[in-house]
């Protein structure tokens, strides 16, 4: 009985702290899908994303959304940029390369999300990012967890917003080839392969993508001055030209080896244009910049020393690259044609950028109902020297620009946390109380105490009201301390109080799973580049604020044959200030999405799913005036379909994407040229799968 108790205990610790146990997925594969389970399951399908640990979907502190692997093949998405569109409070656009965006209302670079991969951050060191191209393939994902609002508590920097919880495929009891066919030479393969032998355990997984992106739509788009540019670039572009080129090509490797509680393993993702549309330059053709992506190799062990106490230790290295080679353009005094600029190449190198972190967390059992969380984590970064390649009459030059912060490129930071939890539970109602706080301390910015507090009262086993607030913060990257003379910044923060209610029931025979949630989220601290004109001297200082309240809902439904959701979101935030006018700036307030899934018969399916954003504003160029205006983006509504053929061993789908090729825009929240980014047009794609 002690050895039975003793595995329980183990294997809710694994997905605590990494999801890194190759066993845990094959013996919780049932509980991977939402609607695969008998219904009565469901409110004990397992998240670890907002605790840390693993904790029913129903009593998990916060608003917490899964992707099942389910939802992925039903609906056909291709990519973790497909799936996050269906999450109610996600905000995103895409510029044919990265996904910039945010949640809740608020919106930039993704630096306010902190990204995982089973349960490790891969956050980029440069500028902070959730750096998401085409880099995380659906055959690469087993499941998605998505909390919102923040929790520094127990992730530390960049959680300000919410945090995304990749967890792959590594582990499952299948091996897969997978291969993906479209239009404008779009080309993805995948192979996973998994061996589980007594208590040793390998996985590995590999994924490619290429595609010339280049739709006959997007060719036009960039060529128009009013509604994509607005750039004093526009005259002297060769508007003639037929050289648009926006390829794309990445690959990706996750691998990961275990005996007993020993483990090993790593991820690397590489990527070739991530600029995108955004980068065009003067003969409409996109620079190589190459992210060259990032490595993470981590090597750990689990304990469990008693029955009350379990642990873990991890050792990890980040190796980060950026480099760019992007066409440079002179413009000669007099000029107005494209054929007087000077035009050369130019390189750029950033790295490469390396973290040591050490991390490790232990949890104490001291009652059924009441546990600890204990943890350190701590690194040592250094950012690679930002290196320009210039052609000069001499030769190559190379030069470090003057702005570059060569005091802060080295850093340390160290972290203490703990988390405790206690369940109150009399006749068939409870009432779980967590707290948590950590204590950070990093090179260059303000150290923090940040806490975190959830109340999840259920009157019945059917049902949970949640009351949450949390903080968190993001730390000044080495990009904001640029053409600055200030030795320190003081992080971004962000506060939250949220009230979410979450119940499943049934109604006409039809089973309901429904999430409903109100809060108020405030950002404070934003950087502001300020010129001082008597010394010539830039500073940066720390101004404004962001209040953004909001409601989200997201109802899963099924009976017999059919499954589907339906997800609300509105949003209030803070009107800016342009000319004098006030205007919620780049966040459509509302948005309505529907899926729904219909067995035709035992082998096929067919699934549609419905995105509609509300018009939204944005700060753009005047297109024949100095300054700026607010312009506006209409509202779309698009259509995707899949129908596919599953069998034990193979499955075939054929998808296509906005059905009725309806043009659709999102905003530019980074800029005021280009003002907005063209989304896809119609597009088929054809999808194989193989399980061996």
């Amino acid at each position: 009985m002690k050895s039975e108790s003793m595995t329980h205990v183990r294997h809710v610790y694994y997905i605590a702290l990494s999801c890194c146990s190759l066993n845990l997925h094959a013996e919780n594969n049932e509980q991977d899908s939402l609607f695969s389970l008998p219904f009565e399951q469901l409110m004990q399908v397992e998240v670890s994303v907002a605790a840390k640990k693993s904790e029913p979907w129903l009593t998990s502190s916060g608003t917490v959304y899964v992707i099942s692997r389910d939802d992925i093949v039903n609906y056909g998405w291709r990519d973790l940029k497909e799936m996050l569109a269906s999450i109610p409070n996600m905000d995103y656009f895409y510029q044919w390369s990265w996904l910039p965006g945010g949640q809740r209302g608020f919106t930039g670079n993704m630096s306010g999300t902190l990204m995982l991969i089973d349960g490790r951050e891969v956050q980029n060191l440069l500028a902070n990012e959730a750096f998401i191209m085409n880099n995380f393939p659906a055959s690469r994902i087993e499941r998605v967890e998505v909390l919102q609002g923040p929790n520094s508590t127990l992730y530390g920097g960049n959680a300000t917003q919410g945090v995304i919880n990749v967890i792959t495929r590594l582990g499952q009891p299948e091996n897969e080839l997978h291969v993906v066919i479209g239009e404008a030479n779009t080309r993805h393969g995948h192979v996973l392969l998994n061996h589980k032998n007594d208590s040793f355990s390998f996985s590995f997984s590999a994924s490619y993508f290429d595609s010339a992106q280049d739709y006959k739509e997007l060719k036009q788009f960039v060529f128009d001055t009013v509604r994509f540019s607005r750039s004093s670039k526009d005259p002297l572009r060769d508007l003639s030209s037929g050289e648009f080129r926006n390829d794309e090509s990445n690959y990706t490797l996750d691998a990961t080896l275990s005996y007993q509680d020993f483990y090993i393993g790593g991820n690397l993702s590489r990527g070739e244009n991530v600029s995108g549309i955004e980068a065009v330059s003067y003969d409409y053709v996109t620079g190589d910049d190459s992210r060259r992506g990032y490595e993470n190799y981590y090597i750990g062990q689990n304990f469990a020393p008693s029955e009350s106490w379990q642990g873990t230790i991890e050792l990890s290295y980040f190796r980060e690259y950026k480099e760019k080679d992007r066409l440079t353009t002179l413009i000669p005094d007099g000029a107005t044609r494209y054929q007087d600029l000077v035009q050369y190449n130019e390189r750029e190198d950033i790295g490469p950028s390396d973290r040591i972190r050490l991390n490790t967390q232990w949890q104490y059992t001291s009652q059924e109902n009441s546990d600890w969380i204990f943890g350190y984590d701590g690194w040592k970064t250094e950012i690679g020297r930002k290196v320009k390649y210039r052609n000069t009459g001499n030769g190559i030059m190379l030069f470090t620009p003057p702005e570059w912060a060569k005091d802060k490129e080295k850093s340390e930071k160290h972290a203490l946390y703990a988390q405790y939890s206690k369940t109150l539970s009399w006749q068939e109602r409870s009432l779980k109380i967590s707290a948590g706080i950590r204590y950070n301390h990093q090179d260059f910015t303000n150290s923090a105490y940040l806490p975190r507090t959830s109340f999840v009262y259920q009157p019945d086993p059917s049902q949970a009201i949640k009351l949450t607030y949390g903080e968190a913060f993001r730390p000044p990257t080495i990009f904001e301390f640029d053409l600055v003379i200030d030795d320190n910044l003081e992080s971004q923060t962000m506060k939250m109080a949220e009230l979410n209610w979450s119940k499943r029931f049934t109604w006409h025979e039809i089973s309901f799973a429904n999430i409903a949630a109100i809060y108020q989220m405030k950002a404070e601290n934003f950087y502001e580049k300020i010129l001082d004109p008597q010394n010539g001297t830039w500073t940066t200082e720390i101004t404004g604020e962001q209040k953004v309240s909001g409601f989200e809902n997201q109802l899963k439904f099924h009976r017999g044959s059919w499954q589907g959701q339906i997800a609300l979101r509105y949003v209030s935030p803070d009107k800016e200030q342009v000319n004098g006018q006030y205007q919620v700036l780049n966040i459509p307030k509302y948005k309505l999405k529907l899926g729904l899934v219909y067995n035709l018969n035992q082998h096929w399916r067919i699934a549609g799913f419905v995105d509609h954003w509300a018009e939204n504003y944005t700060e753009a160029n005047r297109i024949n005036d100095v300054g700026t205006e607010i312009t506006e983006i209409d509202g779309w509504t698009t259509v995707a379909l899949h129908l596919y053929k599953q069998t034990p061993n193979y499955r075939l789908g054929f998808y296509i994407e906005n059905v009725f090729d309806k043009l659709y825009y999102h905003g530019n929240a980074r800029g005021t040229s280009p003002i907005q980014y063209l989304q896809a047009p119609r597009n088929l794609r054809v999808q194989f799968s193989y399980q061996f």
